[in-house]
């Protein structure tokens, strides 16, 4: 278990307009001159360059908390995870957290009790579940992988925040679109994302790729930015470059490890990333707000078949279908021994790559093919959203922290992170930086993809039945056996979450 404390006091920073007057003088000739130019000089003594506020959080400039201590549960469960506590190591992201967290609590005069009780990310629904279900209000705020914690909303476990104190859901610290989508009504919010953590960012999804791999065989090693921006990183591209680059090294006549391969792809991340960033949905609302299936569209129908084709169908494409956590290495060990022209992955990945010794760039993940209008990034579902429980005792002082959080990390974490450790510490050359901005820009999900196990599974359908079993062509007929039974799941889901939320 880990557990610690900050805390502090001190004033918030007022904020200043400034007025600035251009003064003309001259000397005159005569009466009417010296009349004009003072006129002139009296006119603009009027005017002022008008200066744009600066951004200011929800919390009123005197809010004190009077040394209030509000204790929040989360998890680092998952190997990627960063630690929302923050901690003065020489890091820099690690340091901007902890300067996040300092800052929200001298402004409040409170202090954030962090406790991680060392919970695994897909335990976090049954471990909460206990706390709660014993009505034990000792946690004022959760921090919650979301897969598994959006498991208690139904349940009516997590408390509507949508008219809460403080939260300032119309400022770009909130992603007030990413929470509408992951609810039902426009009178309900209960996952909290924004920039109270990084994960919104660290988990979008992006492709890698090897720049002096891409010159042996194209000769531009930017060649794949210019792709990208003529809107021709597609399905159909990369199924091109694999099949150009792929080299049976071993000789076995089989695409593996030890060959030249276009990627290798993971049987969940790239495969989920794949799907969604075609922008085809699961569900569409209907006037009144609540969502119906329409995975069984043609346009669905679609990405399947195009889908399985670059998976299964291209030389020198792998698809790995061991645990999770063994394709990411292979896939890293695969690209950065110079044996994969791309990995696919979020932007965290780039983590991963800090020892390679070859140039490589950051791109998004592809459209299905020129038409699509945008590149879209999927939102791996392990990113972490916080909640108040429906217990909450400190429910102001709960959203006064998390908006300062959000705030704060708007401010001096999220600039970190993307200028700082993404585009300077881990990316290898400027025009990455503009990619980087697609992809920050392109976020997409969908409520059957955030309440994953909901609607039977639709969300992971063509994940685990089309392409685990690897047949080709099931998943119309798998969809339409099973699609009275998903209808009803969701209308069960639907009628639970209006019911107790």
């Amino acid at each position: 278990m880990k557990k610690g404390t900050i805390g502090g006091r001190g004033a918030g920073a007022a904020l200043l307009l400034l007025c600035i007057a251009v003064l003309a003088s001259c000397q005159t000739k005569n009466a009417d001159e010296t009349e004009t130019k003072d006129a002139d000089t009296a006119a603009a003594l009027t005017q002022t360059e008008v200066v744009e506020p600066a951004e200011v959080s929800g919390i009123p400039e005197n809010l004190d908390l009077g040394g209030e201590t509000v204790h929040m549960w989360y998890t680092t469960g998952w190997p990627s995870y960063t630690d929302i506590a923050g901690e003065q190591s020489g890091d820099v992201l690690d340091d901007a957290v902890y300067m996040q967290n300092l800052a929200v609590q001298e402004k409040l005069n409170c202090t954030i009790d962090f406790e991680d009780p060392g919970v695994a990310q897909g335990s976090c629904a049954d471990e909460v579940q206990k706390i709660l279900l014993a009505n034990d209000s000792t946690f004022d705020v959760y921090c919650m992988t979301q897969w598994s914690g959006v498991k208690l909303i139904p349940q009516g476990l997590l408390m509507n925040v949508n008219d809460a104190p403080y939260l300032s859901y119309d400022k770009p610290w909130w992603d007030i679109a990413y929470m509408r989508e992951g609810s039902i009504g426009e009178d309900r919010i209960y996952t909290l994302v924004g920039d109270c953590t990084i994960d919104r960012v660290r988990y979008l999804s992006c492709v890698y790729y090897n720049k002096q791999m891409y010159q042996n065989y194209f000769e531009d090693p930017d060649g794949m930015y210019q792709t990208v921006l003529d809107g021709d990183w597609t399905y159909d591209t990369l199924k091109s470059i694999s099949q150009t680059v792929y080299t049976d090294l071993n000789g076995n006549n089989k695409a593996d490890e030890d060959d030249r391969i276009g990627a290798r792809l993971c049987w969940n991340q790239d495969i989920m990333a794949l799907q969604y960033c075609t922008g085809v949905p699961l569900t569409e609302r209907d006037a009144d707000g609540i969502p119906h299936l329409v995975a069984d569209s043609e346009a669905m129908m679609d990405v399947v078949s195009r889908l399985y084709s670059v998976v299964f169908e291209t030389p020198g494409i792998i698809y790995g279908s061991d645990i999770e956590t063994t394709e990411i290495e292979n896939a890293v060990r695969q690209f950065s021994g110079e044996r994969s022209m791309f990995l696919f992955g979020q932007l965290q990945s780039a983590e991963y790559l800090r020892d390679m010794t070859m140039d490589y760039g950051v791109i998004p993940t592809p459209k299905l093919d020129s038409e699509q209008e945008k590149y879209h990034s999927y939102v791996f579902e392990v990113i972490r959203f916080m909640s108040l429980p429906y217990n909450c005792q400190k429910v102001e002082a709960s959203c006064a922290v998390l908006e300062e959080m959000a705030f704060q990390g708007y401010q001096n974490v999220s600039p970190v992170y993307y200028e700082t450790v993404l585009k300077n510490k881990y990316i290898r050359d400027n025009a990455s930086g503009q990619m980087i901005d697609l992809v920050r820009d392109g976020m997409c999900t969908d409520i059957a993809l955030i309440h994953i196990n909901r609607w039977s599974d639709v969300s992971i359908l063509l994940r685990d039945v089309t392409f685990r079993s690897r047949r080709s062509n099931s998943y119309a007929s798998d969809y339409e056996k099973r699609k009275k039974g998903m209808e009803k799941d969701g209308e069960k889901f639907i009628a639970t979450f209006l019911e107790n939320t």
